[in-house]
């Protein structure tokens, strides 16, 4: 007799996770509890006070040459010059001392201070 595959069909009853989407859930993260700053803006610097950043949509870009923050710039590209933009993978918390946010594409959520 040949084995019958079984076909699996999704439950009736659903998980508390599985009734939210992955920006619901970034913006229920335990950390930020004291504001956030929601970034969709692209194109323009914003003024901002924050501790931690998290990119909400794929593809989000920061023209780091524009920004304001404690990070460390290093040569990276050809010949040694600075790399001025940076590609932010989604859910990935990023901290730092932000003062001023330049999104090139994209959103994020700035946890304030």
């Amino acid at each position: 007799m040949a084995n019958i595959p079984t076909q699996q069909s999704e439950p009736l009853v659903k998980e508390p996770l599985d009734l939210v989407n992955a920006i619901e859930q970034l913006l229920a993260a335990p950390y930020g509890m004291q504001g956030a700053t929601i970034i969709t803006a692209t194109g323009a610097a914003h003024s901002v006070t924050g501790y931690c950043m998290v990119a909400i949509q794929d593809g989000t870009q920061l023209d780091m040459s524009n920004c304001d923050t404690n990070w460390r710039e290093i040569s990276a590209g050809a010949a040694g010059t600075p790399v001025t933009d940076l590609l932010l993978p989604v859910g990935v918390p990023f901290y730092g001392d932000f003062t001023k946010i330049f999104l090139l594409a994209g959103k994020v959520i700035v946890y304030n201070k």
